[in-house]
């Protein structure tokens, strides 16, 4: 592990393998070791760096004041400064809500973009999905009280039983369920950030990033609902869809899923020698 100091938090980070470097992000309730199989796999040939986000694993604040958006979004940032070249960025969930807003700033500098159902559920609402957006803004609102009023177990059942479904929740081992009980009020700040955003679905048309976006054939109607959108709105987009998956395919499917990615950042090689000749 290694570390990168940002204004208000370290950072920790796996930094392994050389090459044309690759960014990991990855979703709520987990850590940078998300993505342990496809960070060796792509270390054979790519420099694969998987940071913690804010809340979890061995990342830390250095004051007491909760994590802002602009937190996260500047792990994106620091790590681009941090590279200095052209770079493939890839995120999963709360992890590609926060790619997909990185990209927005950072576009010039990014090889590909890879997204894997971001939970960037305002488009939803900004879009008049109503179905979708009421969907999960219920789920949002819940988990939220829930979280203000410290009743953690009953917010990891509804988080949890949500995305994965109560039996899948319930026979995780006790140590996990315990660690993921512990993170639920950080994921009540992350649903605050998702629904009061208000990043317009246009501003994303100019993201002209080669972007790779993936989805469960059997996940939840609004992230299906928010690829849907960004299929229609990014002007240099391929889409696929896992089959038989949700939306921890990242997990559950990491075979497929992680040989689609490798095949989306191979097909857009980087050439470091005329990025640094420019």
């Amino acid at each position: 592990m290694t570390t990168l100091k940002l204004k208000r938090s370290t950072i920790s980070l796996t930094d392994v393998g050389s090459g044309p470097v690759v960014v990991l992000l990855h979703g709520s309730a987990s850590s940078r070791h998300q993505w342990r199989k496809l960070a060796t796999q792509l270390s054979e040939r790519y420099r694969v760096l998987v940071p913690d986000l804010h809340g979890y694993g061995e990342t830390v604040l250095h004051d007491r004041a909760p994590p802002r958006l602009s937190d996260e979004l500047g792990i994106v940032l620091g790590l681009a400064d941090h590279i200095g070249e052209p770079f493939h960025l890839v995120g999963h969930s709360f992890g590609g809500a926060i790619a997909l807003g990185a990209a927005r700033r950072v576009h010039d500098q990014l090889a590909s973009l890879t997204l894997f159902e971001p939970a960037s559920f305002h488009l939803l609402r900004d879009a008049g999905d109503t179905e979708a957006w009421s969907e999960i803004d219920g789920i949002a609102q819940q988990h939220m009280g829930l979280a203000w009023e410290r009743k953690l177990e009953a917010c990891a059942d509804l988080f949890m039983g949500y995305w994965i479904g109560i039996p899948a929740w319930k026979s995780m081992p006790e140590e996990r369920r315990a660690a993921i009980i512990s993170c639920m009020p950080k994921i009540a700040f992350e649903w605050r950030w998702i629904t009061l955003v208000e990043d317009a679905l246009a501003r994303y048309a100019r993201i002209d990033t080669p972007t790779l976006l993936l989805r469960g054939s059997q996940t939840r109607v609004p992230p299906r609902r928010v690829i849907d959108l960004l299929r229609n709105t990014l002007p240099n987009c391929r889409f696929e869809e896992i089959q038989g998956a949700g939306h921890m395919a990242p997990v559950s499917h990491p075979e497929p899923v992680n040989a689609i990615i490798a095949a989306h950042l191979d097909r857009h090689p980087v050439d470091v020698a005329n990025a640094e000749a420019a």
